[in-house]
Protein backbone atom coordinates (compact mmCIF):
# COMPACT_ATOMS: atom_id res chain seq x y z
CA UNK A 1 0.00 0.00 0.00
CA UNK A 2 1.26 3.47 -0.88
CA UNK A 3 0.97 6.30 1.42
CA UNK A 4 1.15 10.33 0.66
CA UNK A 5 3.46 12.32 3.06
CA UNK A 6 3.77 15.58 3.70
CA UNK A 7 6.92 15.87 2.10
CA UNK A 8 5.67 14.48 -1.10
CA UNK A 9 3.22 17.28 -1.57
CA UNK A 10 6.02 19.60 -0.90
CA UNK A 11 7.99 17.87 -3.53
CA UNK A 12 5.05 18.04 -5.58
CA UNK A 13 4.29 21.62 -5.63
CA UNK A 14 7.86 22.75 -6.07
CA UNK A 15 8.35 20.21 -9.04
CA UNK A 16 5.04 21.87 -10.56
CA UNK A 17 6.15 25.60 -9.69
CA UNK A 18 9.94 25.00 -11.03
CA UNK A 19 7.43 23.33 -14.65
CA UNK A 20 5.65 26.19 -15.01
CA UNK A 21 8.74 28.67 -14.64
CA UNK A 22 10.63 26.83 -16.73
CA UNK A 23 7.89 26.52 -19.54
CA UNK A 24 7.36 30.43 -19.85
CA UNK A 25 11.16 31.03 -19.82
CA UNK A 26 10.97 28.24 -22.94
CA UNK A 27 8.62 29.97 -24.68
CA UNK A 28 9.68 33.32 -24.10
CA UNK A 29 13.11 32.62 -24.93
CA UNK A 30 11.79 30.84 -28.71
CA UNK A 31 9.61 33.81 -29.23
CA UNK A 32 6.17 32.84 -28.47
CA UNK A 33 5.12 35.54 -25.62
CA UNK A 34 5.13 38.86 -27.47
CA UNK A 35 6.51 42.33 -26.38
CA UNK A 36 5.27 45.27 -27.00
CA UNK A 37 8.09 47.59 -28.13
CA UNK A 38 8.80 51.35 -28.26
CA UNK A 39 7.57 51.57 -31.45
CA UNK A 40 3.74 50.00 -31.21
CA UNK A 41 3.61 52.46 -28.61
CA UNK A 42 4.66 55.49 -29.83
CA UNK A 43 2.51 58.84 -29.44
CA UNK A 44 0.55 59.83 -32.76
CA UNK A 45 -1.72 62.54 -31.18
CA UNK A 46 -2.57 64.91 -28.13
CA UNK A 47 -5.65 65.04 -27.12
CA UNK A 48 -7.24 67.74 -24.37
CA UNK A 49 -10.49 67.42 -22.25
CA UNK A 50 -12.92 70.74 -22.76
CA UNK A 51 -15.34 70.80 -20.19
CA UNK A 52 -18.88 71.11 -20.74
CA UNK A 53 -20.71 74.52 -18.77
CA UNK A 54 -24.39 74.09 -19.34
CA UNK A 55 -25.44 77.58 -21.28
CA UNK A 56 -21.85 78.34 -22.37
CA UNK A 57 -21.42 78.31 -25.87
CA UNK A 58 -18.72 75.15 -26.83
CA UNK A 59 -15.41 76.98 -27.66
CA UNK A 60 -14.05 74.87 -30.37
CA UNK A 61 -13.01 74.89 -33.94
CA UNK A 62 -15.65 74.13 -36.80
CA UNK A 63 -13.23 71.66 -39.37
CA UNK A 64 -13.44 67.82 -38.91
CA UNK A 65 -10.58 66.64 -36.99
CA UNK A 66 -10.49 63.66 -39.46
CA UNK A 67 -10.24 60.80 -36.38
CA UNK A 68 -13.18 58.90 -35.14
CA UNK A 69 -13.94 56.89 -32.09
CA UNK A 70 -15.50 54.04 -31.08
CA UNK A 71 -15.90 51.76 -28.05
CA UNK A 72 -14.35 47.96 -28.55
CA UNK A 73 -14.57 45.27 -25.55
CA UNK A 74 -15.06 48.73 -23.04
CA UNK A 75 -12.29 50.92 -24.12
CA UNK A 76 -12.25 53.76 -26.44
CA UNK A 77 -10.28 53.57 -29.61
CA UNK A 78 -9.45 55.88 -32.20
CA UNK A 79 -8.85 55.67 -36.08
CA UNK A 80 -8.31 57.85 -38.71
CA UNK A 81 -11.61 58.71 -40.79
CA UNK A 82 -9.37 59.30 -44.08
CA UNK A 83 -5.84 56.60 -44.64
CA UNK A 84 -4.20 56.50 -47.64
CA UNK A 85 -2.78 53.31 -47.47
CA UNK A 86 -6.10 51.72 -46.86
CA UNK A 87 -6.00 50.08 -43.47
CA UNK A 88 -7.50 51.82 -40.49
CA UNK A 89 -5.18 51.08 -37.71
CA UNK A 90 -7.17 51.82 -34.18
CA UNK A 91 -5.51 52.38 -31.05
CA UNK A 92 -6.82 52.37 -27.36
CA UNK A 93 -7.03 56.30 -25.66
CA UNK A 94 -4.74 56.51 -22.73
CA UNK A 95 -4.41 58.89 -20.42
CA UNK A 96 -1.05 60.23 -19.17
CA UNK A 97 -0.10 56.92 -16.77
CA UNK A 98 -0.48 54.52 -19.53
CA UNK A 99 -3.93 53.78 -17.87
CA UNK A 100 -7.15 52.80 -20.87
CA UNK A 101 -10.12 55.15 -21.35
CA UNK A 102 -12.69 52.77 -20.56
CA UNK A 103 -16.16 53.58 -22.48
CA UNK A 104 -20.07 51.88 -22.06
CA UNK A 105 -22.57 51.97 -24.56
CA UNK A 106 -25.04 51.81 -21.96
CA UNK A 107 -24.18 55.27 -20.44
CA UNK A 108 -26.45 58.34 -21.40
CA UNK A 109 -24.99 61.45 -22.85
CA UNK A 110 -24.15 64.00 -20.66
CA UNK A 111 -27.38 66.36 -22.18
CA UNK A 112 -29.60 63.34 -21.82
CA UNK A 113 -28.65 63.46 -17.73
CA UNK A 114 -31.14 65.56 -15.58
Amino acid sequence: MFSITERDIKVAIIAAIAAFITSVVMLDMNGYINHSDKNSAKLVDEFRLIRIVPGEPLKISPKNANKEAFCADGFLLIRPQKNQSGDKVAGILIDDKDRGIRCSEELPAPSAQK
